[in-house]
C-alpha cells in the first residue's frame, strides 16, 4: 500500500518559500481559485461552511473568487443554499451573486413559505442599477494619474542626487 503526502502541508511549504517554485508561480492562483469553487459547488455545502470559507479567505479574496465563478455555478450555489426563497426563480444573475455574498456575510436562507419585502429582485429592476461586482469596484479600477503625488519627499532626494552628479562632473572637466 502507497503512503500519500499531506496535500495542506505541501501547499503550506509552497506558500512559504514561494522562490522555490518559480516556474509554476502563474499556476497557483488557478489551482487556488478552482479548489474554492470546488468547495463551494460540493453538494455537502452549507451556510455555515459558506460563512467559514469567508472567514478564512478574507471578503475581499473570496469576492474575488465569487465573481469569477459563471452565473451558472452561482445559481447552483444559491439555489441549494437557499431553496425557499421566492424571488429565485425570476432573479437577474446580479441578484444571484448579491444573494451568495448576503449568504456568506451572515444573512440567513428563507425558510419555506417564508418571505421579506427587501429581498426581492423587483428593487433591482425598479431602476436602481445590479450590485457592483469586485472587479468593477473603485479599488480594482484605479489609474494613475501621471503625478507623483508622493513628490516633496522624493523631489528632495533627486535634487540631492542631481547636485551631487553636478558636482562630480564639474570636477572632472575643471
Amino acid at each position: 500500500m502507497a503512503l500519500d503526502v499531506d496535500g495542506y502541508a505541501v501547499l503550506q511549504a509552497m506558500a512559504s518559500a514561494p522562490e522555490a517554485f518559480p516556474d509554476i508561480r502563474t499556476e497557483i492562483p488557478k489551482a487556488a481559485r478552482a479548489l474554492v469553487v470546488k468547495q463551494l459547488k460540493a453538494r455537502a455545502l452549507r451556510v455555515a461552511s459558506l460563512r467559514l470559507i469567508r472567514e478564512v479567505l478574507g471578503s475581499e479574496t473570496f469576492a474575488l473568487i465569487a465573481d469569477g465563478m459563471s452565473e451558472s455555478e452561482v445559481k447552483g450555489v444559491v439555489t441549494r443554499l437557499d431553496p425557499h426563497h421566492p424571488s429565485l426563480k425570476t432573479a437577474t444573475p446580479g441578484w444571484h451573486r448579491h444573494r451568495l455574498s448576503a449568504l456568506a456575510a451572515g444573512d440567513a436562507p428563507l425558510r419555506k413559505g417564508e418571505t421579506r419585502a427587501e429581498d426581492g429582485p423587483a428593487k433591482l429592476r425598479a431602476g436602481e442599477a445590479p450590485p457592483e461586482r469586485a472587479l468593477a469596484s473603485r479599488p480594482f479600477s484605479a489609474v494613475w494619474d501621471g503625478k507623483d503625488h508622493d513628490a516633496p519627499a522624493a523631489k528632495d532626494s533627486r535634487e540631492k542626487k542631481d547636485k551631487e552628479k553636478d558636482r562630480k562632473g564639474k570636477k572632472k572637466k575643471g
